[in-house]
Protein backbone atom coordinates (compact mmCIF):
# COMPACT_ATOMS: atom_id res chain seq x y z
CA UNK A 1 0.00 0.00 0.00
CA UNK A 2 1.19 3.64 -0.48
CA UNK A 3 2.23 5.64 2.09
CA UNK A 4 0.91 9.73 2.24
CA UNK A 5 4.24 11.82 2.69
CA UNK A 6 3.61 12.29 6.38
CA UNK A 7 3.27 8.63 6.79
CA UNK A 8 6.93 8.00 5.11
CA UNK A 9 8.96 7.54 7.36
CA UNK A 10 12.61 5.40 7.66
CA UNK A 11 11.46 2.31 9.24
CA UNK A 12 13.42 -0.43 11.54
CA UNK A 13 14.90 -1.71 7.81
CA UNK A 14 15.74 1.08 5.96
CA UNK A 15 19.03 1.98 4.95
CA UNK A 16 20.88 4.24 2.95
CA UNK A 17 18.45 6.30 0.13
CA UNK A 18 15.72 5.34 1.71
CA UNK A 19 16.64 6.88 5.20
CA UNK A 20 18.47 9.76 3.45
CA UNK A 21 15.25 10.31 1.47
CA UNK A 22 13.09 10.70 4.81
CA UNK A 23 15.49 13.15 6.75
CA UNK A 24 15.57 15.22 3.94
CA UNK A 25 11.86 15.25 3.98
CA UNK A 26 11.34 16.40 7.59
CA UNK A 27 14.15 18.64 6.86
CA UNK A 28 12.54 20.53 3.92
CA UNK A 29 8.90 20.25 6.04
CA UNK A 30 10.63 22.26 8.83
CA UNK A 31 11.91 24.53 6.26
CA UNK A 32 8.91 25.11 4.58
CA UNK A 33 7.02 25.87 8.00
CA UNK A 34 9.67 28.24 9.15
CA UNK A 35 9.78 29.78 5.76
CA UNK A 36 5.83 30.29 5.92
CA UNK A 37 5.85 31.65 9.20
CA UNK A 38 8.68 34.21 8.46
CA UNK A 39 6.23 35.07 5.30
CA UNK A 40 3.01 35.56 7.77
CA UNK A 41 5.13 38.24 9.87
CA UNK A 42 6.83 40.06 6.71
CA UNK A 43 2.79 39.96 5.85
CA UNK A 44 1.46 41.30 9.32
CA UNK A 45 4.46 43.84 9.44
CA UNK A 46 4.84 45.48 5.53
CA UNK A 47 7.78 45.68 3.73
CA UNK A 48 11.00 46.66 5.89
CA UNK A 49 11.37 50.59 6.11
CA UNK A 50 14.89 50.40 5.09
CA UNK A 51 16.36 49.60 1.64
CA UNK A 52 18.42 46.68 1.29
CA UNK A 53 17.31 45.40 4.67
CA UNK A 54 17.82 41.30 4.52
CA UNK A 55 16.89 38.56 7.18
CA UNK A 56 20.52 38.25 9.45
CA UNK A 57 20.89 34.05 9.80
CA UNK A 58 19.46 33.00 13.53
CA UNK A 59 22.14 29.99 14.27
CA UNK A 60 26.02 29.70 14.20
CA UNK A 61 26.64 26.81 11.43
CA UNK A 62 28.12 24.61 14.50
CA UNK A 63 27.61 21.59 16.54
CA UNK A 64 25.88 22.87 19.83
CA UNK A 65 29.16 22.39 22.32
CA UNK A 66 30.83 24.84 19.37
CA UNK A 67 28.11 26.97 19.52
CA UNK A 68 27.35 27.00 23.20
CA UNK A 69 31.30 27.92 23.48
CA UNK A 70 31.06 30.70 20.77
CA UNK A 71 27.88 31.98 22.71
CA UNK A 72 29.11 32.06 26.10
CA UNK A 73 32.42 33.99 24.61
CA UNK A 74 30.13 36.47 22.92
CA UNK A 75 27.55 37.49 25.61
CA UNK A 76 30.74 37.43 28.06
CA UNK A 77 32.79 40.19 26.04
CA UNK A 78 29.27 41.74 24.84
CA UNK A 79 26.42 40.93 26.54
CA UNK A 80 27.06 41.27 30.55
CA UNK A 81 23.63 40.98 31.90
CA UNK A 82 22.80 37.78 29.50
CA UNK A 83 26.51 36.27 30.16
CA UNK A 84 25.37 37.00 34.44
CA UNK A 85 21.95 35.37 33.82
CA UNK A 86 23.16 32.07 31.61
CA UNK A 87 26.74 31.65 33.20
CA UNK A 88 27.24 33.49 36.43
CA UNK A 89 24.31 32.26 38.68
CA UNK A 90 22.38 35.16 38.92
CA UNK A 91 19.37 33.21 36.63
CA UNK A 92 17.85 32.56 39.98
CA UNK A 93 17.57 36.06 41.69
CA UNK A 94 16.60 37.67 38.83
CA UNK A 95 13.78 35.63 38.44
CA UNK A 96 12.71 35.79 41.94
CA UNK A 97 12.29 39.55 41.18
CA UNK A 98 9.68 38.99 38.85
CA UNK A 99 7.98 36.01 40.98
CA UNK A 100 7.65 38.34 43.42
CA UNK A 101 5.97 41.20 41.08
CA UNK A 102 3.53 38.46 39.44
CA UNK A 103 2.87 37.27 43.45
CA UNK A 104 1.68 40.78 44.33
CA UNK A 105 -0.56 41.40 41.70
CA UNK A 106 -4.15 40.38 42.45
CA UNK A 107 -7.33 40.86 40.56
CA UNK A 108 -8.30 41.88 36.86
CA UNK A 109 -6.61 40.52 33.61
CA UNK A 110 -2.96 40.09 33.78
CA UNK A 111 -0.16 41.60 30.53
CA UNK A 112 3.49 40.73 31.07
CA UNK A 113 5.82 42.90 28.74
CA UNK A 114 9.41 41.97 28.47
CA UNK A 115 12.52 43.82 26.77
CA UNK A 116 15.65 42.13 25.94
CA UNK A 117 16.99 40.10 28.76
CA UNK A 118 13.70 40.96 30.34
CA UNK A 119 11.75 38.42 27.64
CA UNK A 120 13.39 35.51 28.90
CA UNK A 121 13.39 36.15 32.74
CA UNK A 122 9.72 36.78 32.36
CA UNK A 123 9.53 33.40 30.10
CA UNK A 124 11.25 31.65 31.86
CA UNK A 125 9.32 32.84 34.97
CA UNK A 126 5.82 31.95 33.18
CA UNK A 127 7.50 28.13 32.53
CA UNK A 128 7.24 27.57 35.73
CA UNK A 129 4.63 28.89 37.46
CA UNK A 130 1.79 28.59 34.49
CA UNK A 131 0.30 32.03 35.55
CA UNK A 132 -2.83 33.17 33.91
CA UNK A 133 -1.65 35.70 31.33
CA UNK A 134 -3.80 37.16 29.17
CA UNK A 135 -0.76 39.06 27.05
CA UNK A 136 2.75 38.52 26.77
CA UNK A 137 4.41 41.02 25.17
CA UNK A 138 8.14 40.51 23.86
CA UNK A 139 10.36 43.14 21.92
CA UNK A 140 13.83 43.18 21.14
CA UNK A 141 14.08 39.60 22.05
CA UNK A 142 16.54 37.22 21.70
CA UNK A 143 13.97 34.07 22.64
CA UNK A 144 14.09 32.77 18.66
CA UNK A 145 18.02 32.27 18.66
CA UNK A 146 18.86 28.81 18.40
CA UNK A 147 21.94 29.73 21.39
CA UNK A 148 19.01 31.09 23.69
CA UNK A 149 17.37 27.98 23.57
CA UNK A 150 19.90 25.86 23.91
CA UNK A 151 20.31 27.21 27.77
CA UNK A 152 16.60 27.17 28.76
CA UNK A 153 15.82 25.58 31.16
CA UNK A 154 12.77 23.67 29.16
CA UNK A 155 12.12 23.17 25.57
CA UNK A 156 10.84 26.10 23.79
CA UNK A 157 6.84 26.49 24.74
CA UNK A 158 4.14 29.03 24.95
CA UNK A 159 3.92 28.34 28.26
CA UNK A 160 0.67 26.80 29.30
CA UNK A 161 -1.13 30.04 31.15
CA UNK A 162 -0.63 32.44 27.96
CA UNK A 163 -3.47 33.44 26.22
CA UNK A 164 -1.83 35.12 23.43
CA UNK A 165 1.97 36.11 22.71
CA UNK A 166 2.95 39.10 20.66
CA UNK A 167 6.65 39.85 19.40
CA UNK A 168 7.78 42.39 18.56
CA UNK A 169 11.28 43.25 16.48
CA UNK A 170 13.45 45.64 14.51
CA UNK A 171 15.37 44.52 10.93
CA UNK A 172 18.26 46.33 12.60
CA UNK A 173 18.06 44.81 16.39
CA UNK A 174 21.01 42.79 16.81
CA UNK A 175 19.71 41.41 19.96
CA UNK A 176 17.04 40.17 18.53
CA UNK A 177 18.98 38.29 15.72
CA UNK A 178 16.48 35.93 14.82
CA UNK A 179 12.34 37.50 14.79
CA UNK A 180 10.62 34.39 14.56
CA UNK A 181 9.35 32.52 17.57
CA UNK A 182 6.26 30.59 16.05
CA UNK A 183 8.50 27.98 14.32
CA UNK A 184 9.74 26.86 18.06
CA UNK A 185 7.28 27.89 20.41
CA UNK A 186 4.11 25.83 20.12
CA UNK A 187 1.02 25.95 20.05
CA UNK A 188 2.05 28.85 16.79
CA UNK A 189 -1.47 29.83 16.76
CA UNK A 190 -0.97 31.85 20.28
CA UNK A 191 2.28 33.60 19.07
CA UNK A 192 1.96 36.41 16.85
CA UNK A 193 5.48 37.90 15.13
CA UNK A 194 5.71 41.57 14.30
CA UNK A 195 8.87 43.79 12.23
CA UNK A 196 8.19 47.51 13.60
CA UNK A 197 10.38 50.13 13.18
CA UNK A 198 12.58 51.47 16.45
CA UNK A 199 14.86 54.11 15.45
CA UNK A 200 16.95 54.74 18.41
CA UNK A 201 20.70 54.49 18.13
CA UNK A 202 20.95 51.03 18.38
CA UNK A 203 17.62 50.02 16.75
CA UNK A 204 16.89 48.10 20.14
CA UNK A 205 15.53 50.84 22.62
CA UNK A 206 12.50 49.87 24.60
CA UNK A 207 10.93 53.68 24.77
CA UNK A 208 10.97 53.37 21.12
CA UNK A 209 9.55 49.81 21.08
CA UNK A 210 6.67 50.29 23.13
CA UNK A 211 5.92 53.83 21.25
CA UNK A 212 4.49 51.33 18.48
CA UNK A 213 1.19 51.06 17.63
CA UNK A 214 1.24 47.50 17.22
CA UNK A 215 2.91 46.79 20.57
CA UNK A 216 0.36 49.00 22.60
CA UNK A 217 -2.42 48.45 20.58
CA UNK A 218 -3.31 44.66 22.15
CA UNK A 219 -2.16 46.40 25.74
CA UNK A 220 -4.70 49.39 25.29
CA UNK A 221 -7.62 46.57 24.09
CA UNK A 222 -7.81 44.63 27.32
CA UNK A 223 -7.53 47.29 29.78
CA UNK A 224 -10.33 48.83 27.76
CA UNK A 225 -12.50 45.92 27.88
CA UNK A 226 -11.34 45.67 31.93
CA UNK A 227 -12.89 49.08 32.59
Amino acid sequence: MARTLEEARPEAGDTGLEARAGTDESALADWLRDMTYLADTLALSGEPDEPGAELPLEALPLPRPGRTAVFRLLVKHAFKDEHAYFFGGAGPAMREVVKEQLDGLDGGPLVVVGHSLGTIIAYEVLMEQAREVELLVTVGSPLAIAEVQDHLARPPAVPAGVASWRNASDLRDLVALDHTLRPEYAPAERVTDLLVTNDSSNHHGISEYLAQHEVRAPVQRIFDGAG
